[in-house]
């Protein structure tokens, strides 16, 4: 009996270990939008990249709201990947954002949003 209390307990452990960290992955995902500029060989559209960040500084003066971004570069042609933090955005306003974003960079090429 002990020891199908003990498969049972451990059992049991090991799922809301599992079903915590999916929880904590989701909300992480719903507070950071990711903007990737990658190349196919011939480097990244630097204007379009330009565009982004003159968008994201006009768009926080002007609704007055904090929008964080790091970068980080990979390869040699100016891969650059944006993490911006929308975590004091709502939700609506969060998807206007995106939408904003889309249309800013509707010219670009070579980039994708996650």
């Amino acid at each position: 009996m002990k020891t199908f209390f003990l498969k049972y307990t451990i059992l049991m452990l090991c799922i809301y270990i599992f079903s915590s960290c999916a929880i904590l992955s989701a909300k992480n995902k719903q507070n950071f939008i990711e903007i990737e500029f990658y190349s196919i060989g011939a480097g990244i559209d630097f204007k379009a990249k330009k565009l982004l960040v003159e968008f994201i500084v006009n768009y926080t003066e002007e609704n007055k709201v904090e929008i964080p971004y790091t970068t980080r570069k990979q390869g040699k042609e100016g891969e650059t990947t944006f993490v911006l933090d929308v975590s004091k955005l709502s939700k609506k306003v969060l998807n206007k954002f995106k939408e904003a974003i889309k249309v800013q960079l509707k010219t670009a090429t070579n980039y994708r949003i996650k």
